[in-house]
């Protein structure tokens, strides 16, 4: 018993000796715990640090007024954009310019009700902004500064509301693009694009590297095939692959969940493959550097799990750091799950959601180059 118990802690020992002296294992052990501490610590929160919000006021009362100060007070609402007629309003939220859009009717100084607009493509994101809500118009009407600007129904509001357990102030909440406010329809429409780039940058990253564990990447150059082809033959598959298994989750979100798909499903296609084709180069560039497909996995999926945090799918951008924010907007994953998310849920067009489908071309245009140059280098 003593001689197996010496024999398996040589082994530890020799097993933890090599784990360490690898550079490449020494990475892998370090890197990731900074990168997910800076993620976690800045980018994934619940907690909304500012609500962007359109405002569309037709009151222009005094009433009014007070309520958008006490929000703008807060810290939190930031004002994104002011409306004067109900299409530019409607077109603000369609675009995703506030979380939540106020509106303000005519007779807000008599009826003491408020419309709110809440884009519950993020539920979470949506109700969060709907607390803070509630809870800044509570704490303005508790202050005795401001009650006499309310008289004219504020009294009688609060003795009625407070009989039946509700606040003076009352709201009416519309929920956009998820009118029931259901939370796997933000979740499993992201991820209609999330695991194509799972899929993707994984698939095309274990393509050489298998090659080379298998012994045949000698064999393939013997081939007559030049880089460019080989390349091009290596990218497609994955591509092609990730956009299949996409499709099938569309089909799953509309026909088993009842996910209602209100636009085009050749547009959707599109942004799919588009997409696909737009990333495959970070997988085709970790194969090309990496020696063996453990280390092709490893560092595809570490190179995947930022991706998809920081994407939008699970928090909104306004979420995130200011600082930290910048991440956002050079992952190719958060412009297409805004796309998608529009198409499937909101019913968009092309030409609603073409200015999201132009960092892909910039992507692909410096990943598959990057990829050439690393892949050239090694064949040759």
């Amino acid at each position: 018993m003593f001689a197996s118990l010496l024999r398996i802690f040589a082994l530890m020992v020799k097993e933890l000796r090599v784990l360490w002296e690898d550079p490449g294992s020494r990475r892998v052990l370090i890197v990731p715990i900074i990168v997910q501490c800076l993620i976690f610590g800045y980018g994934v929160t619940f907690n909304l640090e500012r609500v962007p919000y359109v405002l569309f006021d037709e009151s222009a009362s005094p009433q009014s007024a007070q309520l958008v100060m006490a929000l703008e007070g807060s810290g939190y609402f930031r004002r994104e954009q002011t409306c004067f007629d109900e299409r530019c309003f409607l077109q603000a939220m369609d675009r995703g310019a506030g979380l939540v859009g106020l509106h303000f009717a005519p007779d807000f100084a008599v009826s003491a009700e408020l419309n709110v607009i809440a884009d519950a493509r993020n539920t979470t994101s949506a109700n969060t902004a709907a607390a803070y809500l509630t809870e800044a118009a509570s704490l303005l009407l508790q202050r005795s500064d401001v009650q006499p600007l309310f008289a004219p129904w504020f009294a009688e509001a609060e003795a009625e509301r407070q009989a039946a357990g509700q606040p003076a102030l009352s709201f009416t909440y519309r929920y956009y693009y998820n009118e029931n406010n259901i939370t796997r329809f933000g979740i499993l429409t992201g991820m209609i694009l999330g695991l194509s780039a799972i899929q993707v940058i994984i698939l095309a990253a274990l393509t050489v590297a298998r090659e080379r564990e298998d012994g045949t990447f000698d064999m393939l150059l013997m081939t007559p095939a030049n880089s460019l082809e080989i390349l091009i033959g290596k990218a497609l598959p994955p591509a092609m692959a990730a956009t299949g298994q996409s499709l099938i989750l569309t089909a799953i979100c509309t026909f088993w969940f009842d996910i209602p798909c209100r636009g085009s499903l050749l547009l959707l296609l599109l942004v799919i493959a588009l997409f696909s084709l737009a990333v495959v180069g970070i997988g085709l560039a970790i194969s090309a550097v990496v020696s063996n497909a453990q280390q092709a996995a490893t560092t595809a999926f570490l190179t995947v799990l930022p991706c998809v945090i920081l994407s939008g799918m699970l928090t909104p951008d306004s979420a995130v750091a200011p600082w930290f924010r910048f991440v956002l907007y050079i992952n190719p994953l958060y412009y297409g799950i805004q796309a998608v998310q529009r198409i499937y849920l909101e019913g968009a067009g092309f030409f609603d959601i073409w200015h999201l489908l132009l960092p892909f071309g910039v992507f692909g245009l410096i990943t598959m180059p990057a990829a050439m140059y690393l892949f050239r280098h090694r064949l040759t």
